[in-house]
């Protein structure tokens, strides 16, 4: 696959990666090193916090303001705080990139955090986090899950924070975070698409004046080898119960890391998937099943769980639910139709800039290769049957599995 790309630094210290590609839109990414893996206990959550906060004006710009403009204009935007990494990006027409990049300047350079916008957006996030986990129980398993397979690792406390570290989350606290970790050698710029020809001279105009170093971020504690089996066991208000089963993986520069993706396509991909044929289909056991890959830098997550047919033993279910994930084998028609699924899928949403500078930035973001992507799929497309079960063999092991159960309140 033909990848073409280009990698400058600007002036004022930040690096630019630009990917020119046949599209009417140009997508203007900026993407931060803050993420829950830069926190630590006391301001957990603080990453995604700020992201809030980032929304809610600036020196000439208004609450929601910058909302509005990108709307007028036709043109997409959000942003996202995962483990590693929080990503701010625009989708508008080329003609639009002066006046987005004069918005963003304006937000990162001279943010209100307003107090009282502060403490309202405190309370937003609090009802997020009930929403989203404390008041549901597949987010309060996954949350436990993470927990259980993440145990020396900032990976293990959630992208939202702990309840009680939101609660007490003070404006000082978030100005000192963003003064440290929003910094011209902190982030990068990813523009894909549509470029305009004066896009690095606008960065210039604009972010000139930003100034930072990178932080001296401490290394981070390694995972041991999990040596048996590890076990939560909850009682909730659910319908049915349900197990999740979850095992560490390799992070995303890790030569293993593609084939996860085949390994998840056989097992749970939809109704044709392993895990719903067996489970669902057959045994009658679940009413649901299926799983998912979490991809971070250090490491992964991969995690499987089906939800129990009425009248139906949560044992039962949860014993054939690891006999299939621990099962390691592969017919050559499943890799086959993994592997093009995979592929295709993949291509298909590279067609859009966006998709495009997303892969690119994870990419530079973890391993410094903005075209790691191009090798994940030359991998997956040269992927055998006992590469593939070696993958397996070695990250799906009972020795390594970490079991959550949730149980119907009688």
């Amino acid at each position: 696959m033909e990848f073409n790309y280009r990698l400058e630094k600007t002036a004022f210290s930040s690096q630019v990666l630009l990917i020119p590609k046949e599209a009417p839109l140009v997508s203007f990414q900026i993407w931060v090193r803050a993420g829950s893996r830069y926190e630590r206990p006391g301001i957990t959550g603080i990453s995604h916090m700020l992201e809030h906060m980032m929304f809610k004006g600036s020196e000439n710009y208004g609450p929601q303001e910058h909302a509005r403009r990108i709307q007028e204009m036709g043109g997409e935007y959000n942003a996202f705080t995962a483990h590693d990494k929080t990503v701010y990006f625009e989708n508008i027409a080329p003609e639009y990139l002066e006046e987005v990049i004069k918005m963003e300047a304006d937000r990162f350079l001279r943010p209100r955090f307003d107090p009282e916008e502060f403490l309202r957006e405190r309370e937003v996030v609090m009802e997020e986090r009930k929403l989203r986990t404390d008041n549901s129980p597949y987010g309060k398993a996954e949350e436990e899950l993470f927990s259980l397979v993440f145990q020396a690792h900032p990976y293990h406390w959630p992208i939202i924070g702990w309840s009680s570290d939101i609660e007490n989350f003070s404006r000082d606290v978030l100005v000192e975070y963003f003064t440290l970790r929003y910094t011209p050698e902190n982030s990068f710029f990813v523009l894909s698409g549509k470029i305009p020809e004066n896009a690095l001279e606008l960065l210039e105009k604009y972010f000139g004046p930003w100034k930072g170093k990178r932080p001296r971020d401490l290394p981070l504690p390694e995972e041991e080898e999990q040596k048996g089996p590890r076990r939560s066991e909850m009682e909730m208000q659910v319908q049915a119960p349900f197990v999740f089963l979850g095992y560490l993986a390799p992070g995303y520069c890790h030569r293993d890391f593609p084939l996860l993706s085949i390994i998840d396509r056989v097992l749970t991909e939809g109704e044709s998937s392993r895990l719903w044929q067996k489970l669902v289909h057959e045994k009658g056991l679940a009413s649901r099943a299926g799983g998912g890959l979490y991809p971070m830098a250090d490491y992964s997550l991969f995690f499987f769980y089906g939800v129990s047919a009425a009248g139906k033993d949560i044992r039962a279910l949860e014993e054939e639910l690891t006999r299939q994930v621990e099962r390691a084998f592969l017919r050559e028609r499943e890799l086959y139709k993994a592997r093009n699924q995979v592929l295709a899928e993949t291509v298909s949403s590279l067609e859009r800039a966006y998709y495009t500078g997303l892969s690119a930035g994870e990419g530079y973001l973890n391993c410094a290769a903005p075209s790691t992507f191009v090798k994940h799929l030359e991998a997956i497309k040269g992927a055998k049957p006992e590469d593939v079960m070696g993958c397996w063999e070695r990250i799906l092991d009972h020795r390594k599995r970490n079991i959550v159960l949730i149980r119907s309140i009688k």
